[in-house]
């Protein structure tokens, strides 16, 4: 036998040691769960209602379910908004906001499953001791009843996402030493929002709003990335919070974009959020703001219809500021992008997702015609702050 073939033997080798150890030392690990699962039945209730969930949403879920519609929201906007109507529409009003959208860093479900940015040979080889390795992380969470963690459902942030997290935090921090001199416009405006320092002395109100997915990677993203601006408002004890959205959901059927956090429950933290600067556990737990939180999407949900939810919570009462932070998922920000930028624009967020811990910034406008609500991406006001989409990176 070649070497080659004796190397690519070496992953089944370990799967049949290990199915061979778990056969021998079934008595005692099934005796040890059982007694740990007595221990708290509550726990274990939690967990194993959640596999139940999760079986459901992979079999009925209609998540992807749709397709972006025909009509061109340009259509509703006069060109010197970005639209492609002559004139200001009869009759419509116009609102407008400024966005600003971060993607989660990478997870621990990305982590086991996904190749990203990995030798693709050195992931298959490794594939079998990382799954044994998430399967033995997931059973621990099981029969210790730590409920509120897993590595699979509602998948924390990976030790690469911890990191991707921590460069956003730091390119941030290097920026705000450029104000005033060779910043562009647009990213100063950015870099001042996302650290809020266009304030007044003694304001306890933040500039900018705060929102989240519900899932624990996106909350521990925003609050990672921007925790300079989170310990500097628990310092003076500014009113500044990450307020959760359900519309935020992401756009997938699999159970790491199903939520742990019970209705209106306390966000813990995860094993990341225990060490960030500036931010104690408690004072994590106090910064997340659940009030709008009603658990798991409905399975009758769809993108499309958070999508359009998520636009309608942008300008409502929810969220009376102009400017909006949000941290959230790939697939939901592109398919944001697919739907609402014109649609005779080519831009490469139709297409490519935006990396991990990448920011990007723009101006969502929303037309009221006839008592119905439009609403349009401006396509010159898309400018990426941090990172990119697919391969086009900066910072």
């Amino acid at each position: 036998m070649s070497a080659f073939h004796t190397f690519l033997s070496i992953p089944t080798f370990l799967l049949f040691q290990l199915t061979w150890l778990l056969h021998s030392l079934r008595r005692p690990i099934l005796l040890v769960s059982a007694l740990c699962l007595l221990s708290n039945p509550s726990s274990a209730i939690r967990k194993l209602k959640l596999v139940y969930t999760s079986f459901l949403y992979l079999i009925f879920c209609k998540d992807k379910k749709w397709t972006v519609p025909k009509e061109d929201p340009a259509v509703h906007f006069p060109k010197e908004f970005g639209g492609t109507a002559p004139s200001p529409v009869s009759g419509a009003k116009y609102k407008e906001k400024t966005i600003i959208l971060i993607r989660h860093g990478e997870s621990t479900w990305n982590d086991t499953f996904n190749p990203g940015d990995r030798n693709k040979l050195v992931f298959i080889l490794l594939y079998i001791p990382n799954m044994i390795y998430a399967i033995a992380m997931e059973g621990y969470f099981f029969v210790s009843g730590k409920d509120s963690e897993s590595w699979f459902f509602d998948s924390a942030l990976s030790g690469k996402g911890v990191r991707q997290s921590e460069g956003l935090r730091k390119f941030l921090k290097k920026e705000k030493m450029r104000l005033g001199s060779g910043l562009d416009k647009r990213e100063e405006v950015a870099v001042k929002l996302l650290l809020d320092l266009d304030y007044s002395s003694g304001d306890k109100e933040p500039s900018s709003h705060v929102v989240s997915s519900n899932l624990r990677r996106a909350i521990s993203t925003a609050a990672i990335g921007l925790s300079d601006r989170f310990a500097a408002s628990i310092k003076s004890n500014k009113n500044d919070k990450i307020l959760l959205l359900p519309s935020l959901q992401e756009i997938s059927r699999n159970p790491d974009a199903l939520t742990i956090l019970p209705p209106h429950g306390v966000a813990h933290p995860t094993w990341c959020d225990v060490s960030i600067p500036g931010i104690t556990p408690s004072a994590f737990s106090a910064l997340i703001d659940t009030q709008y939180h009603l658990g798991n999407k409905s399975l009758d949900s769809n993108g499309l219809i958070r999508l359009t939810q998520f636009c309608n919570d942008l300008f409502s009462n929810k969220l009376p500021k102009s400017n909006v932070i949000a941290a959230g998922h790939s697939l939901f920000f592109r398919s944001f992008f697919q739907l609402y930028l014109p649609r005779g624009v080519e831009h490469i967020s139709k297409k490519k997702k935006l990396v991990n811990g990448g920011t990007v910034m723009f101006t969502l406008r929303e037309a009221t015609v006839g008592g119905k609500k439009q609403y349009m991406i401006d396509p010159n006001s898309v400018v990426v702050i941090y990172g990119g989409f697919g391969k086009h990176t900066k910072g």
